[in-house]
């Protein structure tokens, strides 16, 4: 069963529908952001009215004040899509606030949004990183939001017994109504995660009751969801088309789109299969049209493969045609994005076996020690039977702790590393330039980036196929590595795009390597793939020179120059400083 990405949004309106505790004597800013706080999952309008008159006053507020205002505006990005700004200001709050509880927050902020944006293994690290501050919340109602983000984000990653271990400890407790709420929503996801039966009169109805009366749309909206996939597994397949439509308006009034989404993707799965293509086409653009998504979001798959049908049944081939590869890329980024949930789950389940492990080992050793004073009261010879007792475990855990060393080292390899190329990832490209540039920054060095699009690169993907865009990749990654001197850095970042950034190199140094660079991409054949394409590229030079040490800036600068390379006719070397006219 497809896990709902609206599983954010359930747990990003659990950490944002209670408040932090209020001063004694609160000022003007400070009540504006408690009513802000008591109507964010309930009324997103008068959240964003109220957030906006905090935000007009921040010259007045103290600076435990602005940082929750940060905090509010933060949710507010992520409830219009805006995540990477989002992201940006809740880290930063988790390691800059001075009040517990609103890094206490920021935290789970985190480890919901990274969830949206796939960086999965970040997500649960922020996840057990919140709970680790859980001692040091003061207000016991923030404290609980943990209970609700934990049965959320492990229902997310399929770990779904940790997940219903959560909620039905969590619902042994007295909790928040909210939270007890939305814990009764995913304790519900996480028994047909683990093929458990559901019960419409025993689960469903009376957690349809209490987040109800507690007006939490986002959760009654979900609810309904799980109503309608209930129903479905009877062959009431109509009902639950019915149950879905009437929810609608409720999920837009969330303006949450991920929810949203969830029911219109519902919708147009369930239409199509009843033969309503009109509706069911009406539902999937909806869904490609909501802000923010990414492209193997399970909602996009089940639009693209509703268009594909509709435009099938009426005769319209090449729309279908189109539909279908569109279906066929968002079902594969779906796959990727799978395999990505599994690997952070098996990351997690490792780091648990080790704490688990580390347990266990204590457990042995204080056991051993009290054999200790056990042996001392007996005969000499009991002496040697102990130093043989603890060589053993020692033994055991140098073992352990080596296998467990090179299997995290090997989890944070993949972590880091492009599969296909074997190349720097996005991400630890971007971690790995900015360390050198804040070197070379101190020691005045200059530092040059070389961007290398590839050209009509879809051309040899649709015209060959996608193993001969694979092999070309590769051919690039290893034609790249052969200009890349010691120190220097050489990464994927993106589909076709690729780029290298050269440590103590000037923009002269810099322009020859990429020319020399360029010359031996146009001479690797295609044949073996097998492909008869041209294989060429247009780069983009950037040197700190002109941009500065500033990594956005830097590689804006080389992508700049890559997009008049390609303006000026493709399969040629552009400088930042040429001139632009």
């Amino acid at each position: 069963m497809a896990r709902p990405a609206a599983f954010i949004g359930l747990a990003l309106a659990i950490a944002a529908s209670l408040g932090v505790v209020a001063p004694a004597r609160a000022s003007r800013v400070a009540t504006l952001l408690e009513q802000a706080d008591a109507v964010r999952s309930r009324d997103p309008q008068a959240f964003a009215s109220l957030l906006d008159r905090a935000h007009a006053m921040r010259a007045q507020a103290s600076e435990p004040e602005r940082q929750h205002l940060r905090l509010l505006q933060a949710y507010r990005r992520v409830i219009v899509g805006d995540y990477p700004r989002a992201l940006e200001d809740a880290e930063a709050l988790v390691t800059q606030a001075r009040d517990p509880d609103i890094r206490y927050r920021a935290a789970l902020l985190v480890a919901n949004t990274t969830a949206v944006t796939r960086d999965y293994v970040r997500g649960l690290q922020y996840l057990e990183r919140a709970l680790a501050m859980q001692p040091q919340v003061k207000d016991p109602a923030t404290r609980s939001l943990g209970v609700g983000v934990a049965t959320t984000l492990y229902t997310q990653y399929e770990l779904h017994d940790l997940a219903l271990h959560h909620a039905e400890a969590g619902l042994r407790q007295a909790l928040p109504p909210r939270v007890r709420c939305f814990v009764r929503v995913d304790r519900i996801y996480a028994l047909q995660g683990l093929g458990k039966p559901v019960d419409e009169v025993r689960d469903l109805q009376p957690a349809l009751a209490d987040c109800g009366a507690q007006g939490e749309a986002i959760a009654v909206t979900m609810l309904h969801v799980l109503q309608a996939k209930h129903l479905t597994t009877q062959g009431r397949m109509r009902e639950a088309i019915a149950v879905l439509e009437d929810a609608l308006p409720n999920a837009r009034t969330t303006r949450y789109s991920r929810i949203v989404g969830e029911v219109l993707g519902l919708l147009a799965q369930y239409r199509a299969t009843l033969g309503n293509h009109a509706g069911a086409e009406a539902a999937a653009r909806q869904v490609l049209q909501l802000r923010g998504q990414n492209p193997g979001w399970w909602p996009v798959v089940k639009a693209h493969r509703a268009l594909y049908e509709a435009a099938h049944a009426r005769g319209d081939l090449r729309t279908a045609l189109e539909h279908h590869r569109q279906y066929a890329d968002a079902e594969k980024a779906h796959l990727d994005d799978v395999k990505a949930r599994e690997f952070a789950a098996q990351l997690a389940r490792h780091e648990l076996f080790q704490r688990e492990h580390s347990a266990r080992l204590l457990q042995e050793q204080n056991h051993v020690l009290r054999l200790r004073g056990d042996i001392a009261r007996r005969r000499a010879w009991n002496l040697g039977l102990l130093v043989a007792l603890f060589a053993a475990v020692a033994l055991a855990a140098t073992g352990w702790g080596w296998r467990s060393r090179r299997t995290h080292r090997a989890l944070r390899r993949m972590a880091e590393t492009d599969v296909l190329t074997g190349l720097s990832n996005r991400r630890h490209f971007r971690e790995s330039v900015e360390r050198a540039l804040a070197v070379c920054a101190q020691r005045q060095l200059p530092v040059s980036v070389l961007l290398l699009d590839l050209d009509h690169f879809k051309q040899i993907n649709d015209e060959c196929g996608h193993p001969a865009g694979d092999w070309v990749l590769r051919e690039v990654a290893r034609v790249g590595r052969g200009y890349c001197r010691e120190g220097d850095l050489y990464g994927r970042i993106g589909g076709e795009e690729f780029a290298m950034a050269l440590v103590g190199c000037n923009i002269d140094d810099a322009m020859r390597i990429a020319e020399a660079c360029r010359q031996a991409i146009e001479a690797i054949d295609a044949a073996p793939a097998p492909c008869t394409r041209p294989v060429t590229a247009s780069i983009g030079v950037a040197c700190t020179a002109h941009a500065g040490y500033d990594y956005e800036t830097l590689l804006a600068d080389a992508d700049a120059a890559m997009y008049r390379s390609k303006v000026g006719g493709r399969n040629r070397v552009t400088s930042s400083t040429a001139d632009v006219n």
